[in-house]
């Protein structure tokens, strides 16, 4: 059922791409309820913050409506996407880079406890990964991605992206483990 799902899903980002691509302003309107929940919490595993991540979501869906007219159709079009949010949220860390004298967004909102708690939560299983194994884990386990897709986007082999993911999963248990507060089999 998954399976048949993802297919449908991806056939139909497929067509608003190829769609865009002719020009239809449409199109958007089918593919951001598609993904936008893929884009967002890929964006949030990589940058911890709602508001970046809201902002590179905004900046990933621009991108792919702007690069719609260069998308090759394969069947694959996550991998395409992923490729572009990537190339956006290394500008964002280029240019946070260059104004880190501007503070930091504070959450002020009751509302946003909750999300606060779990971006806490995120960093807290993520602190022994590196930035390539973060990358991994979020584009496997969020945007769905396989492990063939992972090794072309990040232009790395098969065997180096699979063998980084099992050691990333490895530090998120003991993560899991450290912290005791947490289920035991939540990343098995």
């Amino acid at each position: 059922m998954y399976k048949e799902n993802n297919i449908t899903k991806n056939k139909k980002v497929e067509e608003a791409i190829v769609s865009m691509s002719k020009g239809s302003v449409d199109a958007m309107d089918i593919l951001y309820p598609l993904i936008k929940t893929d884009i967002f919490s890929f964006a949030l595993s990589r940058v911890l913050n709602q508001f970046d991540a809201d902002d590179i979501t905004q900046e990933t869906f621009i991108k792919i409506y702007q690069n719609a007219k260069l998308y090759t159709p394969q069947g694959k079009p996550m991998a395409w996407i992923i490729r572009i949010e990537e190339n956006v949220i290394n500008q964002f860390f280029n240019n946070k880079k260059k104004y880190q004298h501007l503070e930091e967004s504070s959450v002020v909102s009751e509302n946003n406890e909750t999300f606060n708690e779990k971006a806490e939560l995120i960093k807290e299983l993520f602190k022994d990964l590196d930035e390539e194994e973060k990358k991994i884990i979020s584009m496997h386990l969020i945007s769905s991605l396989k492990f063939k897709e992972i090794s072309k986007i990040l232009e790395k082999p098969l065997s180096t992206v699979l063998s980084k993911y099992n050691r990333a999963i490895k530090k998120i248990q003991r993560n899991v483990k450290e912290n005791n507060r947490y289920d035991d089999h939540t990343f098995h």
